[in-house]
Formats: C-alpha cells, sequence, structure tokens
C-alpha cells in the first residue's frame, strides 16, 4: 500500500514539475473562470464548495490531458465521484447515469491503457499514435449515424420520455428532475442537433482518448467550436461564463493537437 501511495505521488510530483510556462497560463485561465462562476452564482454553501473544486479538478484534467499526462486520469476519477454526487442533488439524471456508468468505468479504463503507453522518462506522458484511414471512416460513420439517430429520437420522443420518466421520479418521491439531453424544449432549433452532436461526439471521444490516438483532439475542436455555438444560442444566465469557458477549452485543444502530435514522433 505504501510502495502504491509512493508511486501516486511521484506521478504528481513529476507531472507538477513538467509544466511549461503555457501550461501554467492555460490552467490560471480557466482556474480563474471557474472561481469567477463560482462567485457570481453566490453561494458559498458546502455543496456550493464542491462544486467549485469539482471545476478546478475538471481545469487539471483537460490540460493535463492535453499534456499527455497519465495524472489526468487521476484528476478525473475524483471529478467524477463530484460530478455524480453534483448531478444526482441536483436532479441532473440524465447526466447521472451518463457519468455513472459510462465516464467514471471511463477513467479506470483510460489510466490502465495509458499505463501500457507510458514512456520510461521522468516526463510522466505517453506515447501517443495514429488512428489507421479505416478506423476513421468508421469513427465518422458512428458520430454521424449516431447524431442523426439521437436529432429524430429527441424530435419525435424526447418531450414523451421525458414526461414519463418526470412521473415517475415524483412518485417516488425524489423532486424535479433535468436531463443534460432530453430537453422538453430548446432555445432555437438548432440547439437541438448541437446537443446530439455534442452528446455522442463526446462518449465516441472518450474511448478514442482513452486508445491514445491524435485524432481525440480534432475530435475535441469540434466539440467545443459546437459548445460555443449552442451557448451563443441560449439566454441563460449563466451563457456569458459557460461560452468563456469552451474558448478558453478551444485554445486547449489547439495545444492538446500540437502536444499529441509531438509526442507521437518523440
Amino acid at each position: 500500500m505504501r510502495a502504491l501511495r509512493n508511486r501516486y505521488v511521484t506521478l504528481l510530483y513529476l507531472t507538477f514539475r513538467s509544466l511549461n510556462w503555457f501550461e501554467i497560463l492555460l490552467l490560471s485561465a480557466i482556474m480563474a473562470l471557474a472561481v469567477a462562476s463560482f462567485i457570481i452564482k453566490g453561494s458559498f454553501g458546502i455543496n456550493a464548495c464542491i462544486a467549485a473544486i469539482g471545476a478546478i479538478l475538471g481545469v487539471f484534467c483537460v490540460v493535463l490531458g492535453a499534456k499527455g499526462s497519465m495524472a489526468n486520469w487521476l484528476f478525473g476519477i475524483v471529478e467524477a465521484f463530484i460530478h455524480i454526487y453534483i448531478c444526482f442533488c441536483t436532479h441532473m439524471y440524465g447526466d447521472f447515469l451518463q457519468r455513472l456508468f459510462y465516464n467514471l468505468p471511463m477513467q479506470f479504463f483510460g489510466w490502465k491503457q495509458w499505463g501500457k503507453r507510458r514512456r520510461h522518462d521522468d516526463s510522466a506522458c505517453i506515447r501517443t499514435r495514429y488512428m489507421t484511414w479505416t478506423q476513421r471512416f468508421w469513427t465518422l460513420l458512428a458520430v454521424v449515424l449516431s447524431t442523426l439517430l439521437l436529432g429524430e429520437f429527441l424530435i419525435y420522443f424526447g418531450p414523451w420520455l421525458v414526461n414519463i420518466i418526470t412521473h415517475t421520479f415524483h412518485s417516488m418521491g425524489w423532486g424535479e428532475v433535468a436531463f443534460k439531453t432530453l430537453k422538453l424544449d430548446y432555445d432555437t432549433p438548432s440547439q437541438l442537433w448541437l446537443d446530439s452532436f455534442t452528446t455522442v461526439m463526446s462518449i465516441i471521444t472518450m474511448w478514442v482518448s482513452v486508445k491514445a490516438f491524435v485524432e481525440q483532439w480534432y475530435m475535441w475542436l469540434m466539440i467545443n467550436v459546437a459548445y460555443i455555438a449552442m451557448w451563443l444560442m441560449s439566454d441563460s444566465d449563466f451563457s456569458f461564463m459557460t461560452t468563456a469557458k469552451y474558448c478558453v477549452y478551444l485554445v486547449n485543444s489547439f495545444y492538446g493537437i500540437y502536444m499529441w502530435n509531438k509526442l507521437s514522433k518523440d
């Protein structure tokens, strides 16, 4: 147990020691946005503090992921548990189920897969690789078909399914229920298709990330552009801060493309 603990401590030490000025600047920018959003909400209770911690951990996941660092998964595991708790407390059960049954297990799977590709040096980073053209074709086809299927499902069955699930949760005494994807309405029709695309793309890109393919960052780039477009269409009170956050994530996507192409050749 002590050896295992020392292994994780050493990994974190090597990770933070290897941060360059740009990575520190990017971490600071995203953390500043997270803290600003936390303060603007004006709530300083225990759950608000937990949400702030989760946001900061998410920041480290994003930047360390672009760096190709194994420590990315350590922060991701803790952040996933926090996000699951937040979704349950706020009755975001759609996001809760996705995080519990997909995102959380993928953190452990990603740690195991990246461990097989870790470099034997002090960088705590991995060796990245490229997809074959066949893999790219099937990935693209899966994204297109799944987006179309989810979009059509939301149009014809989304409100019906949400009403059934909402009624079920009410009968169980769980109070109000909300979903990340399954919404009763959207601010604009385009948001429905952007929501379908980002949901499908995020799930598939997580798998591509676990397999250490460089192409994941081009996919995250498209996801962030779609999220920015979707939130610009929204009149939510939090649309400005959310849009700003994804703009920083967009910058991080370009950095991820640069770093992962470099890691595949070193």
